[in-house]
């Protein structure tokens, strides 16, 4: 038996981690004490690609990064003093820092995963938590958005991974596909392409940052369907597949984050998100810590991390 990838032993090892959330929990839902309970890190501020649904070029600036040591001063002072469960590692492009990916698994182990583009080998880490790798379609899609070969070099690393790495290998290989008008006809495809070599899936919409961003998929009987169509298939044959809540899939048909760029109903504090120079970002996990920066569209988003919390009855 299984729970998020997580077998009966290492819940019961990690049981004294579970009554922390379930203080925060109480803690919510009593006294309306907001208290984060994942975290995200941006462990790099420089990426191999230069994806076009991308919104981390929208307010890079600088090329400053931070050593090991500060990075564990970081996960001391921030993400293990306030009690964060589980941590994201993304950037950029996080494997091009693989010192920095080891030592959040060091410190964070099976609960540390990681978002890549899977151009990189990926390395065979005994306590990761999982690899999120970022699939945007089937071949000729997927390169159009993230360049040409993409897809090929991705797939032979997965598939590398694997083979070469025992019979669970599988288990952490995690696909997350953003949905955006480019690719919405091929979330079938991208399933049926990717289920013989990965654990899970997950889905989310493309959240513009700014007034008519045509990548977009605006809601409506089309961003329905897409939803409607991903339930049904989680339903007949993809139960254990489909990572996404049916009660958060049924958000995403519609606007749920906030009024233009301003968080209303998101529980944006439940997520402790960090930069590349390990300041706190606003207001979620695609801000960033600059006040002059550009902001998401609350209105129009679609991250899954923030929907499914609100599907779980977490509002901000």
């Amino acid at each position: 038996m299984e729970l998020m990838g997580r077998g009966f032993r290492q819940i019961m090892q990690e049981s004294p981690l579970y009554f922390q959330i379930l203080l925060k929990f109480a803690g919510y839902k009593l006294f309306n004490r907001r208290s984060p309970l994942y975290g995200s890190a941006d462990i790099i501020n420089v990426c191999n690609l230069h994806c076009d649904h991308c919104y981390w070029w929208l307010n890079r600036k600088e090329n400053e990064e931070l050593t090991v040591e500060q990075w564990k001063k970081i996960i001391d002072e921030k993400f293990k003093k306030q009690h964060v469960f589980i941590v994201t590692l993304v950037g950029g492009e996080p494997m091009m820092r693989p010192e920095v990916v080891e030592l959040f698994v060091k410190e964070f182990p099976k609960r540390a995963c990681v978002v890549t583009n899977g151009t990189y080998p990926i390395p065979n880490l005994k306590d990761i938590y999982f690899y999120w790798i970022s699939i945007d379609g089937t071949e000729k899609i997927h390169n159009n958005i993230r360049g040409d070969g993409t897809w090929a070099k991705t797939r032979k690393n997965v598939i590398d991974y694997v083979e070469k790495n025992g019979e669970k290998a599988w288990k952490d290989i995690w696909i997350t596909m953003t949905i955006n008008s480019r690719n919405y006809m091929t979330v079938k495809q991208v399933i049926e392409e990717w289920y013989d070599y990965s654990n899970k899936i997950g889905f989310q919409f493309h959240t513009p940052f700014m007034k008519g961003d045509p990548l977009w998929l605006p809601f409506g009987e089309k961003r329905s369907k897409v939803v409607d169509d991903i339930i049904t298939m989680q339903e007949n044959g993809y139960k254990d597949y489909i990572i996404n809540p049916k009660s958060q899939l049924e958000i995403m048909k519609k606007s749920w984050g906030g009024k233009g760029t301003t968080p209303i109903d998101c529980p944006t504090w439940a997520i402790l998100s960090v930069d590349h120079m390990g300041r706190e970002k606003s207001p979620c996990c695609i801000g960033s810590a600059e006040n002059n920066s550009m902001k998401p569209r609350c209105e129009e988003c679609g991250l899954g991390c923030y929907s499914v919390l609100i599907g779980y009855g977490m509002k901000g």
